[in-house]
């Protein structure tokens, strides 16, 4: 199976899977994929909102069913439980809207969330339109990079072997760097 196929078949739903989990990545990689002629915008992001979506309530509704007693019993997650703490604390109600884009501790906040007494219905409302928003900028920031690549191949299909890994690679990089930069300032914020 050639790259083109593959992505053809796996693309969408690795957007989905990753969206549901922390998603950043794999959705600005399948945004420089549609660029590149790989894949479909509109699609793309129809699947990001649907994982996003879909993590967004998952999550929520497991902090509802479970309570804070039971998410304090996992260390993964009792160890962000001070700042997200804080920071719903802080923002009120409005950080259901900004939550997306809190990167390592969406899930813990999401989690946390579903254990106060936010009704389902403004979940659900916030939720949906922070959804839409964050696919439709995730995806079209990665289209908009796919220039990128223009600049240094002009036959993307020629060198694709060598290209679309690059770019895998190159992204994946830059998101882990953001990741560690993001950590150490959630540090400070949580000292």
């Amino acid at each position: 199976m050639d790259l083109e196929a593959f992505i053809a078949e796996y693309g969408y739903i690795g957007i989905f899977a990753g969206s549901f989990l922390e998603g950043e990545t794999t959705v600005l990689i399948g945004g420089i994929l549609s660029k590149l002629g790989y894949m479909n915008l509109e699609i793309l992001v129809l699947w990001a909102f649907i994982g996003t979506l879909s993590s967004d309530c998952t999550f929520f509704f497991i902090g509802r069913a479970f309570g804070k007693k039971q998410i304090e019993k996992y260390k993964f997650l009792s160890s962000k439980l001070s700042i997200a703490d804080r920071i719903i604390h802080k923002y009120g109600k409005g950080i259901i809207f900004t939550v997306r884009f809190l990167v390592g501790i969406r899930t813990v906040i999401l989690l946390l969330l579903g254990c106060t007494g936010i009704t389902k219905t403004r979940f659900f409302l916030y939720s949906l339109l922070n959804s839409i928003l964050w696919s439709i900028v995730v995806a079209f920031v990665g289209y908009a990079c796919g220039n990128v690549v223009y600049v240094f191949v002009k036959d993307v299909k020629r060198y694709e072997e060598i290209v679309i890994p690059s770019v895998i690679i190159g992204v994946s990089i830059l998101i882990v760097i953001y990741r560690l930069i993001m950590k150490e300032k959630e540090k400070a914020y949580g000292d």
